[in-house]
């Protein structure tokens, strides 16, 4: 039986894996990319169709238990949350790294 815990592990690695991670797979979040446009319908949209793309067990969850939301804390502090049902994911809480991953970086230099 696939648990909440379960979909929430699945959003973690999906977020720290990078597009394209995985060989010939595009596979992976851009969060990054995301968080340094401008925050509007259309970004949150286009990283949610992706997620839902690349994790097909996201397709069963309508658009009330999936979506980003952006709270203002403090003066000059914005959080991003992704929120899949019951659970929060912040997504601008701590940097995302690209260590200790089992990928190759095709656009290494």
């Amino acid at each position: 039986m696939i648990t909440a815990e379960h979909i929430r592990q699945m959003v973690i690695h999906w977020l720290d894996t990078p597009p394209n991670g995985y060989f010939a797979q595009g596979y992976g979040a851009d969060a990054k990319a995301m968080l340094l446009k401008e925050l509007s319908a259309d970004v949150a949209d286009e990283f949610l169709s992706k997620l839902r793309a690349d994790i097909p067990i996201i397709n069963t969850l309508d658009e009330d238990q999936l979506s980003i939301s952006i709270e203002t804390v403090g003066f000059d502090t914005i959080n991003v949350v992704l929120s899949i049902g019951s659970i929060d994911i912040q997504l601008n809480e701590n940097p995302i790294t690209d260590i200790d991953k089992d990928y190759y970086n095709v656009s290494a230099q």
